[in-house]
């Protein structure tokens, strides 16, 4: 219980994100809707209409709790290396890892949500966000349209999760994607 209305409503609120987060990683929901989201917070489906006014609301809001830790993540990994070539090699690596995975479904659940204006511009925007990182880095390595190169290589690898679990192996598609950066980032 919550000491003001205020409060009860943000715990609520979290709750679902919450709620939102186990649904995206369970292998048999997989998506943010109302009617997966509300018992597993502890409310009637009609009542999450109170705290989110539509399910594209719930997934945006939870792109906007999972995603900056995410980009965090990147660019942790990115500065543990001094070297462009390494530094891409980090951010790739973390992109193909288990933990990265929530990241991964928060995105395609949005990606394929209905396609309204605001959810294909905010797709977009995450995109090139997340693919900005490594930026300076193609571009300290002379690659042609880095920007463009950056948002291109952080979707094939953030795509590497998905396509592992219903074509490849688990271990070999990781380590296939790292192995295709390493053929296409020039060495230093």
């Amino acid at each position: 219980m919550a000491p003001t209305v205020k409060e009860h409503h943000a715990q609520r609120r979290q709750a679902l994100l919450d709620a939102a987060k186990e649904s995206l990683l369970n292998p048999s929901i997989r998506s943010v809707n109302f009617e997966a989201v509300g018992p597993r917070a502890g409310l009637r489906r009609n009542s999450v209409y109170l705290y989110f006014p539509s399910e594209n609301h719930l997934a945006l809001e939870l792109a906007e709790d999972v995603l900056p830790g995410y980009q965090e993540q990147l660019v942790a990994a990115m500065k543990r290396h001094r070297e462009p070539r390494e530094q891409i090699t980090g951010y790739a690596k973390a992109i193909v890892s288990p933990d990265a995975r929530l990241a991964h479904e928060v995105l395609r659940n949005l990606e394929n949500r209905d396609r309204t204006p605001e959810i294909a511009a905010k797709v977009k925007e995450y995109y090139v966000e997340l693919s900005r990182p490594i930026v300076e880095p193609l571009k300290a390595l002379k690659m042609t349209d880095p920007e463009t190169t950056a948002v291109l290589l952080f979707t094939m690898l953030s795509s590497t999760q998905d396509v592992t679990e219903k074509v490849v192996d688990a271990k070999a598609g990781p380590r296939r994607a790292l192995a295709i950066v390493d053929m296409i980032v020039p060495k230093g």
